[in-house]
């Protein structure tokens, strides 16, 4: 496994995340039953563990706490083998703010969390400053102070002001932004600014949510039986050197040593350039 400093924060950690949407949340990209496949997600996490890969990122959103609960299930006897990122939603005031926190480490079985983030979506404006100004982030300086999480960060899909302003503020050690080969908006400037306040950058969706997978299918089918496409997007986010640890949602032991074998194998990897006067990412 390759780690990877997760900007100030200074934790040391795999440069893929086990990522807990797929496998708290029921359908998620394809038919799947959250509850039912308890014992199969905890094998795989386990088995994650064993290789190497040591930042989980979940959410009590996903599957109300049900995710945060398996995770909790593994971690209980492994804590000291993993970092674990969870999210509070970003749309409660300062005494929600505090419960949820409460509850996330009930659910975990832990008696702290490595990075607790606000859950964006698409954050506005108004979001960011009622974030910062009305509460929320006070409740969790407060749970800071406490002991009870160790870091800050803040997640948005979309790489803009807000996320901008959410690194110059040095209120939050760690952003987590969509990022792939299809979006590589964060590229410029929002990764590149993190790197120079020394935020950590958590990316979302690297894998492109099967979407390279689909146009590939689509416009080069013959092209799946020599390339694979998962390699070819992995290893495109990994090429930034400023990005810390990919999230990618897993379920089974297959995802999970697949994940694990992209990373080892390293066959699309690139020298990172980035060429603003070509208006994008060059290798």
């Amino acid at each position: 496994m390759e780690y990877r400093r997760l900007g100030r924060t200074n934790l040391n950690v795999s440069c893929v995340g086990f990522g807990g949407a797929p496998m708290g949340l029921d359908n998620y990209l394809e038919p799947y039953e959250a509850k039912n496949s308890r014992d199969v997600v905890i094998n795989s996490l386990h088995t994650a563990l064993d290789r190497g890969i040591n930042y989980i990122d979940t959410a009590q959103g996903y599957g109300n706490g049900l995710g945060e609960s398996i995770i909790g299930a593994v971690l209980k006897e492994r804590r000291h083998e993993a970092y674990i990122a969870t999210k509070v939603p970003s749309n409660l005031g300062y005494e929600d703010v505090i419960r949820s926190v409460e509850a996330s480490l009930k659910h975990l079985q832990t008696d702290y969390i490595d990075v607790m983030q606000f859950h964006g979506g698409y954050l506005t404006e108004e979001d960011y400053n009622r974030i910062v100004n009305d509460g929320p982030l006070d409740a969790l300086k407060v749970c800071q102070e406490q002991g009870k999480i160790r870091f800050i960060g803040i997640t948005n899909e979309v790489p803009d002001h807000v996320l901008l302003w959410s690194i110059r503020s040095r209120f939050f050690d760690v952003i987590q932004v969509r990022y792939n080969l299809f979006y590589q908006g964060a590229a410029d400037p929002i990764i590149p600014e993190a790197a120079k306040h020394d935020v950590g950058v958590v990316v979302m969706r690297p894998l492109t949510s099967q979407s390279l997978y689909r146009f590939m299918k689509r416009v080069a089918p013959e092209s799946l039986e020599t390339s694979n496409p998962h390699q070819i997007a992995l290893d495109f986010v990994l090429s930034n050197p400023d990005v810390s640890v990919a999230i990618c949602g897993m379920r089974t032991i297959r995802e999970v040593l697949d994940n694990v074998r992209t990373v080892d194998e390293k066959e699309w990897r690139w020298d990172f350039k980035l060429d603003r006067g070509q208006g994008g990412v060059q290798f």
